[in-house]
């Protein structure tokens, strides 16, 4: 399985990162949204945890959209540390599978990432 992680705290990435390589995904991190977006298309992920305030209030939502522009398939979550209506329902309406909020565990992340293989 290939999983993009979006997230500006590089520390974060890290630890999910290396949850994930035990686990035997590959893995693909990005700190902004100009090599998110490059990630998507150099990388084609099968599914993508994208932090919505990256660089600006809603980054996310942008990478969302041209993700599935590019490719209509990714599975594609968003993350947040305060959920608004506004934007879960922005998310949704863009493509998101889901809008997850802050703190996840790495378990979490791995119980969507074996759902998705499942399906």
């Amino acid at each position: 399985m290939k999983v993009l992680l979006i997230d500006d705290e590089p520390d974060i990435l890290e630890f999910q990162k290396s949850f994930l390589l035990r686990r035997k995904h590959e893995v693909i991190t990005a700190f902004n949204t100009i090599d998110a977006i490059d990630a998507i298309k150099k990388h084609t992920p099968d599914i993508v945890f994208c932090d919505v305030r990256i660089d600006s209030d809603h980054a996310g939502l942008e990478i969302l959209k041209q993700a599935k522009e590019f490719n209509s398939k990714i599975e594609f979550y968003l993350v947040t540390g305060l959920l608004e209506k506004d934007l879960e329902e922005q998310g949704l309406g863009l493509g998101a599978r889901e809008v997850l909020t802050k703190p996840i565990t790495n378990e979490t992340i791995e119980k969507i990432i074996l759902g998705f293989i499942k399906e």
